[in-house]
């Protein structure tokens, strides 16, 4: 883990704790825990896709694989139903 990676987890781990605290007292227990569930995912996205675009400004990124030609891809057929 880089040291910037490391800063931005540290600040949202800061701000999720302010965030909880502000919460803590207005909304119920078991909204609380749904909240934080989302809070949670939504900083682990939000880290993947900071790597993920660190990683592709220093071009260490592997490139995509080859799609298929359009020819041989199989298409979706319609199937009459009487």
């Amino acid at each position: 883990m880089s040291k910037e990676s490391e800063r931005l987890v540290e600040v949202a781990g800061v701000l999720a704790q302010r965030v909880n605290g502000a919460i803590r007292d207005v909304i119920p227990a078991e909204a609380q825990v749904h909240l934080l569930n989302a809070q949670r995912e939504l900083l682990a996205a939000l880290f993947l896709i900071y790597e993920h675009q660190l990683g592709a400004r220093r071009g260490s990124t592997p490139t995509p694989a080859r799609r298929r030609p359009a020819a041989r891809r199989t298409r979706v057929t319609r199937i009459k139903v009487d």
